[in-house]
């Protein structure tokens, strides 16, 4: 496999795929290796679709390996089902070996898997670029060229106007921010003394999400799952992929919090319009939340945000962006507000399977960490 092709598998795989509280630090990404076995268990879970296979190595020693990588809906994008690897199935996996697979046991092996090789040869997902069969290109009529090029202005996937944020939209990470995710604070937060005590116990290994528990905003909103905005005449409503525990509503009918309001991660939103098609919100409703400011930074009951939206054809590819800045604001963990900023692309519209976090896979990595 060329440089080029693993870097963008890996990426596409991290970016878009994993749980963002899983640091990816603990595989070698500089080695690429095929794995051979009878698959005895099948995880069809999130955050992490698991599977594991009885290997007999060269020396024909009967090995265990445990492989974790992507989601449900990651595998879902790339042509996966649940019913393509199942238990008894001979399979090859193409994986990222632990790093600390030599001094353990043969029955505790583990990798992170980028493809599969079925019994019959198939490979899931199909190689691209450099690397495919060969296919011969037929060239294109003007009126093809015409349209490529009109998907490449602003308003493109059918937003209608600039206060229509509808259609569903993918976080832009680099590699190197995907590899660090998960160690620790992500930004220079001006620590008050609560918030340097508080961040002084940090310990990775007891991140809230290896439980399933919410960190809610900003957090989520930095997150590297999918989103789809929906408008509606009064609101915004916001579905992430994978996590149906972080659907956002945001008001724009100027109501205020309902009487029997229970603060929860998520918040209670509501936005308008300023005189340049930004879409600002006010999100407050927070109860006390571990890691509720960023990895390893609590937030207190008195945590709010106002965030910026805005949309803008600024690709050199072509297509929508939407770039979002967040004040953050928590007098008992930070010394004063904080603004950080991120940029999402509007991707090609596709709806989200019901799926939710599983505890018990969400946390499976740990034993071999």
């Amino acid at each position: 496999m060329s440089k080029l092709t693993l870097l963008l598998l890996i990426f596409s795989m991290l970016a878009t795929s994993v749980q963002a509280h899983h640091s990816r630090t603990a595989f070698d990404l500089n080695n690429e290796i095929s794995v051979k076995g009878t698959v005895t268990k099948v995880r069809w879970r999130n955050p992490h679709v698991r599977y594991v296979l009885e290997v007999v190595n060269k020396e024909g020693i009967t090995e265990t390996w445990a492989f974790d990588g992507h989601s449900i809906t990651g595998l879902q994008q790339m042509g996966w089902s649940k019913n393509t690897v199942k238990v008894g199935d001979e399979i090859t996996l193409k994986a990222f070996p632990n790093n600390k697979n030599s001094s353990r046991g043969p029955d505790m092996q583990s990798g992170l898997y980028s493809r599969v090789i079925l019994s019959d040869g198939t490979m899931v997902p199909p190689l691209e670029g450099s690397e495919a069969p060969k296919v011969e290109q037929q060239s294109k009529t003007k009126n093809e060229e015409k349209t490529k090029e009109k998907k490449n202005v602003f308003g493109e996937y059918d937003v209608p106007s600039s206060k229509d944020f509808s259609g569903t939209w993918e976080y832009y990470l680099t590699l190197d921010e995907v590899l660090v995710l998960g160690k620790g604070v992500t930004h220079p937060w001006p620590l008050s003394d609560e918030g340097k005590k508080n961040y002084a116990i940090y310990d990775a290994s007891d991140d809230p999400a290896f439980s399933c528990k919410e960190y809610g905003s900003p957090q989520i909103i930095f997150d590297v799952y999918g989103r789809n905005w929906t408008r509606f005449d009064n609101r915004f409503e916001i579905q992430t992929e994978g996590k149906d525990t972080e659907h956002r509503t945001i008001w724009l009918d100027g109501r205020t919090k309902p009487k029997d309001y229970t603060p929860n991660p998520v918040g209670f939103s509501t936005g308008e319009f300023d005189e340049y098609g930004t879409l600002v919100v006010t999100t407050t409703g927070f109860p006390a939340t571990r890691w509720g400011i960023d990895y390893g930074l609590d937030s207190s009951e008195q945590k709010r945000l106002t965030e910026r939206y805005t949309l803008t054809n600024g690709r050199k590819l072509g297509g929508t962006r939407m770039f979002v800045e967040v004040l953050v604001e928590d007098p008992v963990y930070l010394e004063k507000p904080f603004s950080i900023h991120g940029v999402y692309n509007l991707t090609e519209k596709r709806d989200f399977p019901a799926a939710n976090c599983d505890p018990e896979t969400a946390s499976a990595h740990l034993e071999y960490e």
